[in-house]
């Protein structure tokens, strides 16, 4: 009998030791919103003509999207150093945000696309 609980006892602290991602660090999910936020901003900048310009926009709109999601810079940077440092889950997360984006392409392109029915010009009779 004292085998099988030794057994059980065992299986359970093995099991519950199983590393994860610490709770300091923003989880996959949030993090996965965050970058495609990022990336969408930055693909902004990088149109912009003056490098100067793009440096006085990128600070604030940064920081509007630290603050949408409830961290700061550094909360960011820390989490970004830990998923560096775990390039497996970096990578599914990569994957994610790059379907995200796709899918919002395609649903902007669709949008520019659909004529609106206003400007429509009407049949002469």
């Amino acid at each position: 009998m004292n085998r099988f609980f030794a057994i059980v006892f065992l299986t359970i602290l093995l099991y519950g030791c199983k590393p994860g991602i610490p709770k300091d660090i923003v989880q996959p999910p949030e993090m996965e919103k965050i970058l495609t936020d990022i990336h969408i901003v930055d693909g902004y900048v990088a149109s912009m003509s003056s490098p100067d310009s793009a440096k006085k926009v990128t600070a604030p709109i940064y920081k509007g999207i630290f603050k949408k999601y409830g961290i700061d810079s550094a909360m960011h940077a820390k989490s970004m150093d830990y998923y560096y440092r775990h390039p497996n889950i970096l990578v599914k997360m990569y994957d994610n945000i790059t379907s995200r984006l796709e899918k919002q392409k395609v649903e902007e392109l669709k949008r520019q696309q659909k004529p609106e029915k206003n400007k429509e010009p009407k049949p002469v009779k």
